[in-house]
């Protein structure tokens, strides 16, 4: 059940605390396991399947009068060991993952819910220390980011295959567009892998206008293996790496 009131959690020490910015009409309770809207990459109680941002440090309350998105912060522990219900817990468990399906809720079940990090002790029954392991800010790289297998179609991609390997089986040619670099924000990366032997070019595109590495398209993926990792500057996309056959 989702939080209605601030709450107190206990915590390790940890010096580093980052304040982001909040979804529209949105109220981030103190204590929440707070979560990155894929739809508009703004910070949010943690809805299952976000990528975890941090721990609230305090409130930060966007529902005032003439609210908007990013109109206000909440600021966020991120490297934190953090002592948290976890239904079920044991000894056996120390050092696998942990995951939210709530911004009050732990599981061990990975299916549909946002990894959050590792258990590093238990510290009660049904109570375990989690080392949080969030994205790096808003547009970096989760430890451990899923793969994600594409349909055999065109596509343009959105926030949700951001910081992530996508693997194309494609059996003619398919398009695969980028969402625009500024909803990605510079640092967000997606790499492309093409797995099917068939002759068939699988092309980037950039949003509108935008560019990769200075060209309209990227058409050299078109052999089985051929992998392409791409980079957000949050104005344009550049290649860090390839490997074409």
């Amino acid at each position: 059940m989702a939080l209605t009131a601030d709450r107190s959690l206990d915590f390790y020490a940890s010096q580093e605390l980052i304040d982001l910015p909040v979804d529209d009409n949105v109220k981030v309770y103190k204590g929440a396991l707070v979560g990155r809207n894929r739809a508009t990459g703004y910070a949010r109680p943690l809805v299952a399947g976000d990528d975890f941002l941090g721990v609230a440090y305090r409130q930060g309350d966007n529902t005032g009068a003439g609210h908007s998105a990013g109109g206000a912060s909440v600021r966020l522990h991120q490297v934190i060991d953090v002592v948290h219900a976890l239904a079920g817990v044991t000894n056996a468990d120390i050092g696998k993952d942990v995951y939210a399906s709530a911004d009050d809720t732990l599981t061990l079940a990975p299916a549909g819910n946002s990894r959050v990090g590792r258990i590093v002790a238990v510290e009660a029954t049904d109570t375990a220390r989690v080392r949080c392991g969030p994205i790096a800010g808003v547009s970096g790289a989760l430890e451990n980011a899923p793969v994600i297998s594409l349909a055999d179609a065109s596509a343009t991609l959105t926030l949700d295959h951001m910081n992530r390997t996508l693997l194309m089986a494609n059996t003619v040619a398919r398009t695969l567009t980028l969402p625009p670099a500024a909803t990605v924000r510079a640092g967000g990366w997606v790499r492309v892998v093409k797995t099917s032997a068939a002759a068939a070019a699988v092309t980037l595109d950039g949003h509108a206008a935008e560019t990769i590495d200075g060209a309209a398209t990227y058409a050299a993926i078109d052999a089985q293996y051929d992998v392409a990792l791409l980079l957000c500057t949050g104005s344009e996309w550049i290649i860090l790496s390839r490997d074409i056959a």
